[in-house]
């Protein structure tokens, strides 16, 4: 019966929906994992697997997110004429080829083409998942149906990530061997691109097309209103904050060897989206009970509570994971805090134009962030060697947003929030009182309304500035140079060699000259000695012959001649080793004498030949690098 009846469960939770809404799931589950996984290593991997120079590789992002964030207007419109299955597809196939390209890109324009065609792949298909989900589910279950898409984003973040981690500890794949997780993540386009084409069905077009014109009225619009403008430049600054949680701090935190051997960098993306899978839910609860700027606030008071557990404690990954959990749960209060806030800013009718501009928060913040941080990031933590105290000029920064927090919401936002509640009152006839009521403010709350709270960020800026200087210098552990070219010397060596053998009269016995390099010098001895007779015989001396044959066929020659002794000193010049470097020397026996009587001239024994010994010495030069001569 149990049994059962958990089928009937698990029937009924994925017959809540139609099929389409659980294939985008499948296209986000895929895309955001090879996304996930590959932002962590993304500035890691170019700087010292590829050798990029390490402020590029921190900066590298600024070329993918105009696309990322600018490219929604124009794909929302094109998705509406030219059908949701034909642009995903288009996207898939783009990201495909843009996450392979990546992994072979071994230079600054490369990379930067590689990082724009990501860019474009993601804009072209990411507005159409949260159309189509719209679009497929009933309006009573759309809140739930984005709770689950939101789930499966944050599940695919931490799940594909945590698997490399694991092949990584596990010395499956070595840290080197980045470029493979961008290979792998292409597959993942490869299932999206055949489900695209075999199995998603095409949703209802609406006919209502957002054109560029729309999105400029919708800025235009909300752009009069100084207020908004404010908030919008306020929670930028909160993104650009966000944006030192990637390329920065994996870098800091890998490059100044923060980590331990066995701890891959990739891990550090896990955490974040892990939080939330486990808290979100909790969290979600807690923040819908508050109210919403103060939300936000006490989400940024908690964000920047992290970076400061990082800044002071990132040399324990205990530690540095502790502030990546702390800020994550602050993260996840301001998204949700802000988005309440404007609705209660906007007016009721042009409230979807304030929401359709929340793309420029995001884009000024990420990419700006991204940008100023990189470049600081290099400056204070890489080239100084103080990473503590480029956190500290990083929680600076997010200390003056909470500032601006702060002045906003004593000089609008406590209007703008009562006069919501005059409005619900109005419009629901409810007492004013239980307008304003809110269902939950702890006390911590509280110093929010406090005259002079705001002194409180101004006095922690230079505490934090001091703390984090003093902390001192950290040596940045970059990707090692490539090797120098080695010096190539010229060694004289010197070798002598002994060689003995035996030559009949008239023959020739060929010598090799040994050598490791090219000579200088020869000196060639060929010795030999007559045979002893008895007494009353007469041995007519041996003649040799020697002749020393250079590569080219140059011969120098000695004899014949009769005295025992032949040598050959020569110095070796310049055409001598033109052809090659075998030299030889030719011993040649020209004459053995025969044995005749003392007192006639009659034969008595005939000589065929003698022995000898030879002699070479040789000086040559030998090419070697400056390194190798000096260990010898």
């Amino acid at each position: 019966m149990a049994a059962s009846g958990i089928a009937r469960g698990i029937k009924g939770f994925f017959g809540r929906f139609p099929s389409v809404f659980w294939i985008v799931q499948i296209f986000e589950l895929m895309e955001r994992g090879a996304y996930y996984s590959m932002m962590p290593i993304l500035a890691v991997h170019f700087i010292f697997n590829v050798g990029l120079p390490t402020w590029f590789g921190l900066i590298l992002t600024i070329f993918m997110y105009p696309f990322q964030y600018g490219m929604p207007i124009l794909s929302s419109a094109f998705g509406e004429k030219l059908g949701y299955k034909k642009q995903m597809t288009i996207g898939f196939v783009i990201l495909f080829f843009a996450y392979i390209f990546l992994s072979f890109a071994n230079s600054i324009p490369l990379a930067i083409l590689g990082v724009m065609a990501l860019g474009f792949g993601i804009g072209t298909y990411k507005p159409l998942v949260s159309a189509t989900i719209a679009k497929a589910t009933p309006q009573d279950d759309r809140n739930f149906a984005y709770s689950i898409y939101y789930w499966t984003v944050n599940f695919a973040a931490t799940f594909f990530a945590l698997i490399w981690g694991v092949l990584i500890m596990t010395d499956v794949i070595q840290e080197s061997m980045y470029a493979w997780v961008f290979r792998v993540s292409s597959v993942f386009f490869l299932v999206n691109i055949l489900v695209a084409i075999f199995i998603f069905r095409e949703v209802p077009r609406s006919g209502k097309v957002k054109t560029v014109k729309d999105v400029g009225r919708n800025i235009k619009t909300a752009f009069k209103d100084r207020k908004f403008v404010v908030m919008i430049f306020l929670i930028a600054g909160f993104w650009a904050l966000y944006s030192v949680t990637l390329a920065p701090f994996q870098t800091v935190m890998y490059g100044f060897h923060f980590l331990p051997a066995w701890f891959p960098v990739i891990l550090l993306g896990v955490f974040n989206p892990g939080t939330i899978i486990l808290l979100g839910i909790p969290l979600a609860k807690f923040v819908e009970r508050l109210e919403s700027l103060k939300a936000l606030m006490m989400g940024v008071v908690i964000y920047l509570v992290g970076m400061v557990v990082v800044a002071f404690l990132m040399e324990s990954p205990a530690f540095a994971v502790m502030g990546i959990v702390i800020y994550s749960i602050g993260e996840f209060m301001v998204a949700p805090g802000y988005l309440a806030f404007v609705s209660k800013l906007a007016p009721k009718e042009k409230v979807s134009a304030y929401i359709g501009t929340n793309f420029l928060a995001s884009f000024i913040g990420i990419w700006g962030g991204a940008l100023i941080f990189g470049l600081l990031s290099n400056l204070i933590a890489v080239n100084m060697g103080r990473p503590h105290l480029f956190w500290g000029v990083v929680i600076t920064f997010g200390l003056l947003d909470l500032l601006g927090f702060m002045i906003y919401y004593k000089a609008w936002g406590k209007h703008i929030i009562e006069r919501a509640a005059e409005i619900k009152a109005m419009e629901e006839n409810i007492p004013i009182e239980k307008a304003r009521h809110v269902a939950y403010e702890p006390f911590f709350l509280k110093v929010f309304d406090y005259r002079k709270s705001t002194i409180v960020p101004v006095l922690l800026i230079p505490v934090i500035l001091i703390l984090t200087f003093m902390m001192g210098t950290n040596v940045f552990y970059g990707p090692e140079p490539p090797a120098p070219p080695h010096e190539i010397i010229w060694v004289e060596n010197s070798e002598q060699t002994g060689i003995t053998g035996t030559t009949l009269e008239g023959d020739t016995t060929d010598v090799m000259v040994p050598t490791s390099g090219i000579l200088t010098w020869v000196n060639v001895t060929l010795t030999w000695q007559d045979e002893n007779v008895r007494i009353g015989l007469k041995n007519h001396p041996d003649s040799f012959e020697i002749s020393l044959v250079s590569p080219n066929g140059t011969v120098v020659s000695k004899g014949p001649d009769d005295a025992g002794t032949l040598t050959i000193n020569h110095e070796v010049g310049e055409i001598d080793i033109e052809g090659g470097a075998e030299w030889t020397v030719e011993v040649s026996c020209v004459d053995a004498g025969d044995i005749y009587g003392f007192f006639n001239r009659l034969v008595r024994a005939q000589d065929t030949g003698n022995d000898w010994s030879l002699t070479v010495s040789v000086t040559y030069l030998e090419q070697m690098t400056a390194s190798s001569s000096e260990e010898l």
